[in-house]
C-alpha cells in the first residue's frame, strides 16, 4: 500500500548510502550511534499501530537509519566514494524498478479530511489500475500524545442516495458529513 501511495519515495530510498558517506565523513561513531538509537526509538510506536501524524515519519526516520547503518559498514572498505556510488546505482534500479510498478498500481489520494474531537477523518479514493474507484472513509483516534494517531475504523462509502451520516461501528460513532460533527451511537 505505501509503494501505491509514495512511489516516489521509494525511488528515493535509494539514496542512503550517499548520505551515509556523507554522516560518516562529518559526525565521529559516537554521534551516529546516538542517531541510530534516537532513530529506532521513534520507530517503537509502529509496533502499536501507531503513525505520526506527518505523513512520511516512518519513512524519514527508516532512511534515516539505514544511512547511519550504512556509515557503519562504510567503517572497513578502503573506497568509500566508489562503494557507496555504487551501491547507490543497485539500489536506484531495484527501486526504480519497485516505483515504476507501484506507479502503476494505481493510486490514493485523500480526497478531504475533518479534525473532530480528538478523532480525525480522511475521505480516500483508491484507484486501483483498472475499474472504479474504491472510496473510504478512515477513522482515526489521536493518541494521549497529539503526535500520534492509530486507525481505529474504516467505511467503504457505497452511498449512492448521497446520505449525510456514516457510521463507524467498532467506535461507536457516527459522522455527519452534512454538520460536519462526530457523536456517539448512544446518545
Amino acid at each position: 500500500m505505501y509503494v501505491v501511495e509514495h512511489p516516489e519515495l521509494i525511488l528515493f530510498f535509494s539514496t542512503f548510502p550517499i548520505l551515509g558517506l556523507l554522516i560518516k565523513d562529518n559526525f565521529s561513531d559516537k554521534v551516529i550511534l546516538y542517531i541510530l538509537i534516537a532513530a529506532a526509538v521513534l520507530l517503537l510506536p509502529a509496533l502499536t499501530g501507531y503513525s505520526y501524524i506527518v505523513s512520511n515519519g516512518y519513512a524519514i526516520l527508516i532512511y534515516i537509519s539505514l544511512a547511519c547503518g550504512y556509515s557503519f559498514y562504510l567503517k572497513n572498505i578502503i573506497r568509500k566514494i566508489i562503494n557507496a556510488l555504487t551501491t547507490t546505482f543497485f539500489l536506484f534500479l531495484i527501486c526504480g524498478f519497485i516505483s515504476f510498478f507501484g506507479a502503476m498500481g494505481g493510486s490514493i489520494t485523500v480526497i478531504q479530511k475533518w479534525k473532530l474531537n480528538g478523532y480525525n477523518i480522511e475521505y480516500k479514493q483508491d484507484q486501483g489500475f483498472a475499474g472504479g474507484a474504491l472510496m473510504t472513509y478512515r477513522l482515526s483516534k489521536y493518541a494521549i500524545i497529539p503526535i500520534f494517531l492509530k486507525e481505529v475504523d474504516s467505511k467503504v462509502d457505497n452511498d449512492t442516495i448521497n446520505r449525510c451520516q456514516i457510521k463507524f461501528d467498532e467506535e461507536k460513532l457516527i459522522f455527519d458529513k452534512c454538520k460536519i460533527e462526530l457523536k456517539s451511537m448512544n446518545k
